[in-house]
């Protein structure tokens, strides 16, 4: 894997003290990191667009009333 881009990260002298006393790949690290934090955003940003989504498809209904309609389009007026 070719990496084309660097970023700088400022840190305290003690921080880089107790980082070099550790074995661990730094980098490898902070770009796995980086990585899950964009999909947790992505997924984030996917989620909410099919709640809106829902949110349309029903109306403008709250979740409460969403489920009980979801429930009772499943298992009749009476479930719960």
């Amino acid at each position: 894997m070719r990496y084309s881009e660097t970023i700088l990260v400022k840190l305290d002298k003690d921080t880089k003290r107790g980082m070099k006393s550790v074995k661990t790949n730094w980098s490898g690290l902070i770009r796995e990191f980086i990585r899950n934090e964009i999909n947790k955003k992505r997924n984030i940003a996917r989620a909410e667009r099919l709640r809106a989504k829902l949110f349309r498809r029903v109306g403008g209904a709250s979740s409460t009333e969403m489920i009980r309609r979801m429930r009772e389009s499943r298992y009749g007026p009476d479930s719960t």
